[in-house]
């Protein structure tokens, strides 16, 4: 390599570097001005008290990506059950196009034995999934009976507005 390339390596690595360091940073960072504004309030506020910070308010709100995903995985399952429901329709009814497609009779009823199973597996999973979405009604149902005029609940909120905040920004960022 000649003596200039040699110097534009460790260039183009900071370059590359900057770029990936400028395409995270939105999702780990409040902006500096709300974080100081936090500090001050929390400071006046006496957010930083034992008796503040013993038991958040909404750590199960910070922490519920398992239930986006559990949502998100259910209303996939519900595509997958259709598509099932479409490709085994009625032994009368003309098969479904992609099963046309088949080369014999026996061919396309083994098919259609296989996705019977899956579309059972996929059912199985589904009831599983599904015992699992009472939680976030239990989320939603305590977000609803916050007593938001207690003094306590109020700093208790406010001392956790940065993960809130935090965590919010991270849904509505398209990087994120």
């Amino acid at each position: 390599m000649s003596p200039s390339g040699a110097s534009l390596c460790p260039l183009v690595l900071l370059v590359l570097l900057g770029a990936a360091m400028a395409s995270v940073i939105p999702c780990q960072s409040i902006p500096q001005k709300l974080q100081d504004d936090h500090d001050f309030i929390a400071d006046v506020l006496k957010l930083k008290e034992p008796e503040v910070g013993g038991k958040p308010l909404f750590d199960s709100v910070i922490n519920n990506s398992y239930q986006r995903k559990v949502h998100v995985m259910n209303a996939t399952l519900n595509v997958y059950s259709r598509i099932f429901s479409s490709l085994l329709q009625s032994e009368q009814q003309a098969a479904a196009p992609l099963l046309e497609q088949l080369g014999s009779d026996r061919e396309r009823s083994t098919v259609r034995s296989v996705l019977k199973m899956l579309q059972q597996k996929m059912e199985e999973l589904r009831r599983r999934l599904g015992q699992l979405h009472p939680e976030r009604e239990d989320v939603l149902s305590q977000l609803r009976n916050i007593t938001v005029n207690d003094p306590l609940v109020q700093r208790k909120a406010l001392a956790q507005f940065k993960e809130v905040y935090q965590a919010a920004s991270l849904i509505g960022h398209p990087k994120c």
